[in-house]
């Protein structure tokens, strides 16, 4: 009797642990708009029709796709029928904020847009940072570890839809001399030092003496003193990143040794002290990384406006397949470069179009596998092949 109750209560455990199987913890706890809307299709049981379980099988497929692209790039995206979800690697330079911005081809579009930004772990698990928020307009994020990012879209069951993404990237610093920009920097990383015996660890901002020299971020004072190379110096820190900021040949300083200062406050005056003596003034700027050494500056503070590249008009043959009527190569990249060449494509291959962008088309071949072709001329396939969506 006492044998029985137990294979009971172990039965029981098993057909609860089945019954709960299919719902991860956050369909039970959802944060995202994605993971609200997919606790109630699971509501529904719509993961058990076959355009469901495409649905819930592409949103988790997408997270290996390893199409890769460097911001700042823009591409329009279909999304619909045996496609609900793409995605695409993002590689970001150190001391960039991404933007992420979308744009539906048809303002009027009833259907849904999910956008979700993961990092890459090192045991190449995606781990999500953020996600578009209902009625969001752009997701941001400052890559301070040099991560590899993914960003997954999707819209909902049975939809279909046109998305332009674009990629644009923002300094994560403000410019540390008040009243200036970039066009007062008058030396870069890497120039030669003393006829070449060392480089330029920074930029040099040219300045009236005496302008203000300001907090390019939130931090606290970490060392406030003088050396021979740079004069009267002061170092800036934030707890928020693993940068420390370095300013040098200062006219005088006008903070002390761990006084907390927000964004544009004055750390001191522009001068030309330490090695600097036989030079007009300027601020030397500088970044550090905790253990890794210095970092070239100038990303983290460039403001100059970035160009994104252009798009055609929306093409008929997006989210179609057609032949492809001249030879080309298949790129990992949207930058088309020969280094990532994944195959090379006869001239009758047929392809499936997913994406347009400024040089060509992002495209998918019938066995599954997806990267970038140049622009190259189209024409509609009237035949079947397996994994691919027949032309109207």
């Amino acid at each position: 009797m006492e044998s029985l109750k137990k294979i009971l209560v172990v039965a029981a455990l098993a057909m609860l642990f089945e019954a709960c199987k299919p719902v991860p913890v956050s369909h039970w706890f959802p944060v995202t708009p994605q993971e609200h809307y997919e606790r109630e299709l699971l509501k529904a049981k719509m993961e058990k029709t076959q355009a469901g379980a495409t649905w819930f099988r592409m949103s988790t497929e997408v997270l290996s796709d390893s199409v890769f692209t460097i911001a700042p790039y823009q591409e329009r995206v279909f999304l619909g029928d045996s496609l609900p979800a793409q995605a695409f690697r993002i590689t970001v330079p150190e001391g960039r904020k991404l933007v992420i911005t979308p744009n539906r081809a048809n303002a009027d579009s009833a259907a849904l847009l999910f956008m979700e930004l993961y990092k890459i772990r090192r045991n190449g698990k995606p781990q999500r940072l953020d996600y578009l928020k209902d009625n969001g307009a752009y997701i941001a994020y400052s890559n301070t570890e040099r991560d590899t990012l993914l960003l997954k879209i999707q819209t909902g069951l049975a939809q279909q839809l046109a998305v332009t993404v674009s990629l644009s990237t923002e300094p994560t610093l403000g410019f540390p001399v008040a009243g200036h920009s970039m066009s007062s920097v008058i030396s870069y990383w890497g120039a030669e030092r003393d006829a070449g015996a060392r480089s330029h660890e920074g930029i040099d901002i040219r300045a009236k003496r005496g302008t203000p020299a300001i907090a390019s971020q939130n931090g606290f004072v970490t060392q406030v003193g003088t050396n021979n190379l740079g004069g009267k110096v002061v170092f800036l820190s934030s707890l928020d990143s693993p940068y420390s900021l370095y300013y040098a040949h200062l006219d005088s300083q006008m903070v002390s040794s761990g006084q907390r200062v927000t964004l544009g406050d004055t750390l001191g005056l522009v001068g030309n002290t330490g090695n600097a003596i036989t030079t007009s003034p300027h601020l030397h700027f500088g970044i550090y990384t905790r253990g890794s050494g210095a970092v070239n500056p100038l990303p983290f503070i460039d403001d100059r406006r970035e160009k994104l590249p252009g798009l055609p008009e929306l093409s008929k043959w997006l989210g179609d397949t057609v032949t492809i009527r001249k030879k080309t190569n298949l790129y990992n990249t949207p930058q088309l470069d020969k280094s990532t060449i994944i195959q090379p494509l006869p001239a009758d291959a047929v392809v499936r179009i997913i994406g347009e962008m400024s040089r060509g088309y992002r495209v998918q071949l019938a066995d599954g596998t997806k990267g970038f072709i140049p622009t190259v001329p189209l024409q509609p396939y009237r035949g079947k092949v397996d994994g691919l969506t027949k032309a109207d």
